[in-house]
Order: C-alpha cells, then sequence, then structure tokens
C-alpha cells in the first residue's frame, strides 16, 4: 500500500528560534535565484524543517513582505516530501513581488535541484 503524502505544515517543522537561524547561516550553505535564495544545513531533527525572511528590502509595505512570505511557506509546504532531511531558511529577493505561486515554486525546484538537497 502506497504511503499517503501529507500536505501539512506543522509548528515543529518550522525553525523558531534565533539559535535554529544562527546556527543554518553559520554551517550552512546558500544558494540564490530570482524570486528566493535559501540557507541549508542538515536537519537535527531528521526531517526538513523551514524558516522565512522578507526584509524592507523588498518593499516598504508589510502587505507584500506577508504575501512574499505566505508563498515561500506555500512552496515549502508543497514540495517538502520531495526533500532530504535539511534545515532550510527561505530570503525573499525583489523579483518575487508580483509573482505567482507556480513561478516561485519552479524557481526553487531548480536551485534545491542545484543544491542537491532533492530525494532522488
Amino acid at each position: 500500500m502506497e504511503k499517503k503524502i501529507r500536505y501539512t505544515f506543522k509548528k515543529h517543522e518550522r525553525l523558531r528560534k534565533q539559535k535554529e537561524f544562527e546556527r543554518v547561516f553559520k554551517e550552512g550553505r546558500s544558494y540564490g535565484g530570482n524570486a528566493v535564495a535559501f540557507y541549508f544545513a542538515e536537519s537535527e531533527a531528521g526531517f526538513p524543517r523551514a524558516g522565512f525572511i522578507a526584509s524592507k528590502k523588498i518593499s516598504k509595505k508589510a502587505v507584500i513582505r506577508n504575501r512574499a512570505k505566505r508563498l515561500m511557506r506555500e512552496v515549502f509546504r508543497l514540495n517538502k516530501h520531495k526533500l532530504k532531511p535539511v534545515d532550510i531558511i527561505f530570503i525573499a529577493r525583489k523579483g518575487i513581488v508580483g509573482r505567482k505561486l507556480q513561478e516561485v515554486e519552479e524557481d526553487f525546484l531548480k536551485l534545491a535541484q542545484k543544491a542537491g538537497i532533492l530525494k532522488e
């Protein structure tokens, strides 16, 4: 019987503490695309976890920054089953403004493939 994929995003799958972010920035590697950049390091938890950053460089408007974070969160939620166990920090770039989910997802998957964090 096939294992059912759950497309949820639980609290334990989120990077929350500053120490967790600092560890990924310090130990991790980075890749950047048009819409998103990300840092990643091997997960201490044994499953993929994510954190999200959208700075004021993207837009002064909180509405736009929050949409960017929502898009990145959705990309992670839909693709976490394809990832190896890594802690990943998504960083929104100016190119994410006005993009649709599908475009952001394509950008991320290309980078993830390049980074070698996708399961075979």
